[in-house]
């Protein structure tokens, strides 16, 4: 997929970049390298057909990140894979060989138990059907997200987007795990974008114009920089033996020009170079340069640039290369995802009516995504837009919704009459308490008990009694404001107890007066002892 090796030659280049940095403008999304991605979450439930929450994981990973430019002020426009383009049939072959064989292996590792290999197989062999993109274009279109599906390849399309005006529906950047779109001659794309919006890009005109350290692009244009590309070795030709990107660059950058590089290839690789390279690889360049599209807004197919005769002369009539023309009706329902674009057979609405999509809006503080155990629960994460929950729901579950409600409102009503009651009379008890006066516990006050009677001790003894638990429940409680009945209130003193305290309190307090009268009594004789020495004199 892409050049080999283009974007690590590349990475001097390559900057990293938030995506909020396209806040207010249009970007392309390359939908199959979301799609892809996403598919190798789920990749042993697709290979195994399995039915369910699990095998729809993709759909939930694309919508996280549409979600995702959406919260930063991004309007993105999808574009997805089409038909098959004829130049990239053996290309196509060979992936759907190896593909098989991956699944084939996956399934022996599977039945010898060992799923951890199984998986990674299975991760190999995922392959994007135009059924699966079809559910993720009926998402898309309840969001009201503008998509279109390319005729043929998606990355031709991005980059005849990009060639075109906002209001003309052009796009700013390509979001793609794809290097293909530089050789396409795109200006702007946007590689690795996270969760987070943290994402690599590369600017074209930054290629071109800079001085930096790494390879120099000093005299290169964009057509040379797309036959460097597929010398190097792309989906639509393979390399020769021993040129790989390093050797492409070196040779274009010496010779600069397309035409001396394939004749001194052909001195030095004769044998290794096949007779026909010539030919094709000028056809990919006319692949790069103007492949077919379609365009939006007069909803016809064109060439992404118009053809030279000289183009028109190496092709040798065969425009077919650059993708068979469509009659326009059948162009426009594949571009609105309502025709399958491989079998050209519109897609059936019934099938897919019975797929019911819940789709569940929430927020959350966090733009950590966490997986809810129960498979219905949605995705949620901290941009506060929409997070899919994708699941199946039969008509017989559909129908029997009302009748869940009915049920469980009567449940909710008979609940709540036999709570009521039992509101009002806690409501009743509360408003015939009485708040009583919080005792007296002041500690520095003289109280005088009196050992009249043993009722009279009782109650002395009780209101000292009440103010102790008072104070300790005050200190444990700490905060605690509300004022307890004296009544309530444990009597810790027996009647015996009470009169033994009482009479050792009186006897105390005779015993304290008689010591104080004989203290007045001292003090008065010298008093007058003083003033009768103090008359004598």
């Amino acid at each position: 997929m892409g050049i080999k090796d283009l974007l690590k030659f590349m990475k001097p280049y390559i900057v990293p970049i938030h995506i909020n940095k396209y806040s207010g403008k249009r970007v392309g999304v390359d939908a199959f390298s979301w799609l892809h991605k996403g598919a190798y979450s789920c990749s042993m439930e697709l290979a195994l057909n399995t039915k369910g929450e699990k095998g729809r994981r993709y759909l939930q990973y694309c919508m996280h990140h549409i979600n995702l430019l959406r919260h930063n002020g991004i309007t993105p426009v999808v574009v997805f894979d089409g038909g098959s383009i004829p130049c990239k049939s053996n290309t196509a072959s060979e992936r759907r060989r190896r593909r098989n064989a991956n699944h084939a292996l996956a399934k022996e590792k599977l039945d010898q138990g060992n799923v951890n290999a199984a998986i990674e197989l299975f991760q190999k062999a995922v392959h994007i059907t135009p059924e699966m993109a079809h559910q993720l274009i009926q998402i898309l279109k309840t969001e009201n997200i503008e998509f279109v599906v390319a005729p043929y390849e998606a990355d031709s399309q991005l980059a005849y987007l990009s060639t075109l005006e906002p209001d003309q529906g052009g796009i700013s950047a390509v979001i793609t795990e794809d290097s293909d779109l530089m050789a396409y001659g795109c200006q702007a794309i946007i590689f690795k974008m996270d969760r987070y919006g943290n994402a690599q890009e590369i600017l074209m005109d930054n290629v071109f114009n800079s001085l930096s350290d790494g390879p120099s692009f000093k005299h290169f244009d964009i057509e040379l920089f797309t036959g460097m590309c597929v010398m190097a070795g792309c989906d639509f030709l393979p390399s020769i033996p021993d040129i790989g990107i390093k050797r492409a660059h070196s040779l274009v950058s010496k010779y600069r020009n397309l035409d001396s590089v394939l004749s001194i290839l052909k001195i030095r690789k004769e044998k290794q170079m096949p007779d026909d390279y010539v030919k094709s690889f000028k056809k990919a360049i006319a692949v790069f340069r103007h492949a077919l599209i379609y365009d939006p807004g007069k909803k016809t197919l064109k060439n992404m640039k118009p053809l030279p005769d000289s183009i028109l002369q190496s092709l040798d009539g065969d425009l077919d290369i650059l993708g068979p023309d469509l009659p326009t009706s059948i162009a426009i329902s594949i571009a609105e995802g309502c025709m399958n674009p491989i079998t050209k057979e519109v897609f059936d609405s019934k099938a897919h009516d019975q797929l019911h999509t819940s789709i569940t809006v929430r927020k959350a503080s966090t733009i950590h995504i966490r997986r809810q155990q129960d498979s219905q629960t949605p995705y949620r994460n901290e941009i506060g837009t929409s997070i899919f929950s994708i699941g199946e729901m039969s008509e017989e579950k559909i129908k029997a919704e009302p009748e869940a409600l009915e049920k469980y409102s009567n449940e909710s009503i008979a609940l709540r009459k036999l709570l009521l009651p039992m509101k009002s009379y806690k409501a009743e008890k509360k408003a015939e308490d009485k708040v009583l006066d919080f005792p007296d516990n002041n500690p520095f006050k003289k109280r005088k008990l009196v050992n009249s009677d043993a009722e009279t001790a009782v109650v002395v003894a009780r209101t000292v009694t009440e103010q102790t638990i008072s104070e300790v429940t005050n200190v444990e409680s700490g905060k605690s404001k509300k004022k307890e009945s004296v009544d309530s209130l444990p009597l810790l003193f027996t009647e015996k107890n009470l009169k033994a305290s009482i009479e050792t309190k009186s006897k105390m307090s005779g015993s304290k007066s008689k010591s104080k009268s004989k203290v007045m009594t001292t003090k008065k004789g010298s008093i007058t002892s003083f003033f009768m020495r103090k008359t004598a004199s």
